[in-house]
């Protein structure tokens, strides 16, 4: 089998958010923008899933997005897109498509497939598409065991993105039952587990065997940080570095909504270093109460991070 390479993937690789213009068109300046940040940031792959609100795009719009992050990336990380479709042919194709952008990694996102049905999906498109694939498991529908099965019998899965209900629990699941089977520990072929949720359990998850975290990218340096310091065997540390950078913002986006006020969020972070030329939202969404914001923006300044030392600068 003539199969499509990608390292292993692993640490902070930030979901980023679809920048439009104020007519809702992709703003590629924009997108490019975001990239740079991101790799300045120390991000260890990049990557397109519903925080990005993919879900809302063309196909010419995928094309268009996947191609020109792949151009601007030129192989220095990983590049991850979603690929889900409601139908099987319609994943297929859009898996296919990424491989023609040259993306690295498809994230499928399965549901509302479950049992053989999943099992059944993950098989074709290894079987139909050389292209390394990371399963999504957002909705709650997949048990450990069928994770399991799905990642041993479809020899392209090398990651699986776990963020369903009780995900500590359930990575600690599937982290066990990988290495039982030979699939993780550096073997010829290894699979790894990553949390997502924008990290908020972040240290449980490390703790039970994530390697890594899909985040939205504005802090995208405090979540390497955090990895880097679980990785290195510093829980002490990395517990600490997640209350003091990542906690407080993580609260701040509680206390103001979910859905499309997170994406909001981000976008207006962005805009405000700018990084980002606009807010704009295909997804229904509202501006978060200037209090929050005010909060947001007494954290971020005053944290050494990147949007940081950018934000500081734009005042």
């Amino acid at each position: 089998m003539n199969d499509k390479k990608l390292g292993r993937i692993e640490g902070a690789v930030p979901v980023l958010v679809m920048p439009f213009d104020e007519d809702g068109d992709i703003d590629e300046d924009s997108l490019r923008r975001q990239i740079d940040f991101c790799l300045e940031a120390g991000a260890q792959a990049i990557a397109f899933g519903m925080g990005s609100e993919s879900h809302t795009l063309t196909d010419s719009e995928r094309a268009q997005v996947w191609s020109l992050t792949a151009q601007h990336l030129a192989g220095q990380l990983p590049l991850i897109v979603a690929t889900a479709h409601t139908s099987r042919e319609g994943t297929i194709a859009l898996t296919r498509l990424a491989r023609e952008c040259g993306a690295d990694c498809a994230m499928v996102n399965p549901q509302p497939r479950g049992g053989e049905q999943l099992v059944a999906l993950f098989k074709d498109l290894s079987e139909q598409v050389d292209l390394p694939l990371m399963i999504q498991d957002a909705g709650g529908n997949a048990p450990a065991d069928l994770l399991l099965q799905a990642t041993q019998e479809a020899e392209r899965v090398n990651s699986l993105k776990i963020e369903s209900p009780a995900t500590p629990h359930k990575i600690g699941q599937v982290v066990a039952g990988l290495r039982e089977s030979g699939l993780a520990g550096g073997g010829s072929r290894e699979v790894t587990v990553l949390g997502g949720a924008n990290g908020n359990l972040l240290p449980e998850e490390m703790e039970r065997g994530s390697v890594g975290t899909l985040p939205f990218p504005a802090i995208i340096d405090a979540y390497r940080t955090v990895c880097g310091c679980y990785v290195a065997g510093d829980a002490v540390s990395g517990k600490e570095n997640y209350m003091r950078l990542i906690l407080p913002l993580l609260r701040l986006i509680s206390a103001g909504g979910a859905g499309g006020e997170v994406i909001w969020l981000y976008k207006a972070i962005f805009q405000r270093a700018g990084i980002l030329r606009t807010s704009f939202c295909r997804v229904g969404s509202t501006s978060l109460p200037d209090w929050i914001m005010d909060k947001v923006w007494q954290h971020l300044t005053s944290a050494d991070l990147l949007i940081s030392r950018k934000l500081r600068a734009g005042k």
